[in-house]
């Protein structure tokens, strides 16, 4: 069986579907058990966004796997870090005498 380029790629694209919907369904698979663990508040979303996936596999971009909202972002978390180093330093610095 041959293949036109076109049915080669519509293949390709339902495969790359077929994927984000098996994500899709991890993240749906992942949020009940952590409510069913401890009731946080956290949507499917968070874990991955199914819509966004599917937006950019249709633009046939490589990264749609990482549709998932950063929970915490890093760079943030690292300069707050700092900031608050520095602004405690004020408050251990020790003045000896009586």
């Amino acid at each position: 069986m041959s293949w036109t380029p076109r049915e080669y790629s519509a293949f390709i694209k339902g495969a790359q579907h077929r994927e984000v919907d098996e994500y899709q369904y991890s993240a749906r698979s992942a949020l009940f058990n952590r409510v069913a663990q401890n009731r946080k508040t956290i949507t499917e979303k968070k874990l991955f966004d199914a819509e966004k996936a599917h937006k950019r596999v249709e633009r046939e971009s490589k990264d749609y796997k990482d549709s998932k909202e950063t929970l915490v972002s890093l760079d943030r978390y690292r300069k707050s870090k700092e900031a608050m180093k520095e602004y405690l330093k004020q408050f251990t610095t020790s003045k000896k005498g009586g």
